[in-house]
């Protein structure tokens, strides 16, 4: 019997929905602010690790992960890592995310207080 892969601690079976996979890498508090700290552009894994302030092993699990379902893109300069966005489309998807759960969090923040 053919097993699934792990991806972010969760089994997958072989005929996974692509769009969950994609969700799923996005459902992280640290993916998302890697993928919004490439918004302006390429950094290295050194500058990503900076920012979020993880051990590096972390987040290199991180960028394995982003990379894995193709919303990162690598490459290698000397012993350095770049990563960028493979795809400026995944800034439209956190976008659309925000605006709802804000207007959710507005319509539904008398419950909240």
């Amino acid at each position: 019997m053919r097993r699934g892969r792990r991806m972010g601690g969760r089994m997958m079976g072989p005929m996974m929905d692509p769009r969950s996979k994609f969700f799923m890498a996005m459902a992280s508090d640290q993916r998302i602010k890697i993928l919004e700290s490439l918004k302006k552009g390429e950094k290295s894994s050194s500058d990503i690790i900076t920012v979020l302030g993880l051990d590096p092993s972390v987040v290199s699990r991180h960028l394995m992960m982003l990379r894995n379902v193709g919303l990162v893109s690598a490459r290698k300069e000397g012993v350095a890592l770049y990563f960028a966005l493979a795809d400026d489309r995944v800034l439209k998807v956190l976008d659309i995310a925000t605006q709802i759960t804000k207007d959710w969090f507005d319509r539904f923040q008398h419950f909240f207080r």
